[in-house]
């Protein structure tokens, strides 16, 4: 027998079990302990209210974890994570999680649900297809293949123009931060995240970048600039090779929109190629979005 049941309503260890069994043939390592697991819960803002647990006769077999936070009055809604255990695959589980995830969505009266997969798994992109998801886009993940000393670049000057650091949370109300990213890649649930802002002559903030410093790297969340500025190429330009002069360590992408054409092209000139997994696998992931009011 199958039960669906609230991740509020269960012990959290079940949770974390089933999230490791669902996910140990994954593309990537997702194993976490339950100290681990319950951090995520709480920086993702992934919330056991809104998230769901499938018990097949009595023992855990699926999950998904949901969040639901609110933008300029639109209320949004984060798949962070589905799987089933390998031995319950097959029974319709994860389609019970999705239908149960799609009724909560409209009950909390979500605008705009969201999530990513990877490009390969056909399956699962199937399955949130029939529950009305579309693409949205493509996300990408370079990585900097240039060791230290080629990564010495030569920056051109740009006079009348300022380097400013920060967190990362002092960008999120300049008027051309990316609102409409990937849930991860929002400055709030980028840990000990970093901000560098270039400002014209005036004071004016006309471009930035988001990263985060991780053993010894660093990864690049989102990197803009504003688009009424001509010379948006040019700024885009120097903080890249700001990024790559002043830190001098290998610079990774992480779920960048291939919308962004212009920054990959920088990036990839500037030595930057496709990520795969450990397994040979491309490090790609579809981004799709359920419009909740449209039907």
């Amino acid at each position: 027998m199958l039960k669906i049941k609230k991740l509020s309503d269960i012990p959290i260890r079940d949770a974390c079990d089933v999230w490791n069994q669902g996910f140990v043939d994954y593309y990537v390592n997702m194993q976490m302990t339950v100290s681990q697991f319950t951090f995520r819960l709480g920086w993702d803002e992934l919330s056991p209210d809104f998230s769901f647990i499938a018990y097949y006769n009595g023992l855990p077999a699926g999950i998904i974890l949901n969040g639901i936070n609110e933008l300029n009055e639109r209320r949004l809604a984060w798949n962070g994570g589905t799987a089933v255990s390998i031995s319950f695959r097959g029974k319709g589980i994860a389609k019970k999680l999705m239908k149960s995830t799609v009724a909560l969505y409209r009950q909390e009266n979500v605008d705009t649900a969201s999530l990513e997969a990877f490009t390969v798994n056909e399956h699962a992109i199937r399955l949130y297809e029939s529950f009305g998801y579309q693409t949205s886009d493509e996300l990408v993940f370079l990585k900097n293949t240039k060791s230290e000393e080629e990564n010495s670049v030569s920056m051109s000057a740009m006079p009348g123009y300022s380097i400013h650091h920060g967190l990362a949370h002092e960008i999120r109300e300049l008027s051309f931060y990316q609102h409409d990213a990937p849930w991860k890649t929002q400055c709030n649930f980028i840990r000990n995240g970093e901000s560098i802002v270039m400002k014209d002559k005036n004071e004016k903030a006309v471009a930035y970048a988001l990263f985060q410093k991780k053993n010894g790297n660093i990864i690049l969340y989102q990197c803009a600039a504003d688009e009424r500025r001509p010379n948006k190429p040019d700024l885009l330009q120097y903080l890249i090779d700001y990024l790559l002069q002043a830190e001098s360590r290998i610079i990774s992408t992480y779920n960048l929109p291939e919308k962004n054409q212009l920054l990959i092209n920088i990036l990839e000139k500037a030595g930057f190629k496709q990520e795969f997994t450990e397994h040979k696998v491309p490090l790609k992931q579809v981004w799709m979005k359920k419009e909740m009011t449209s039907c």
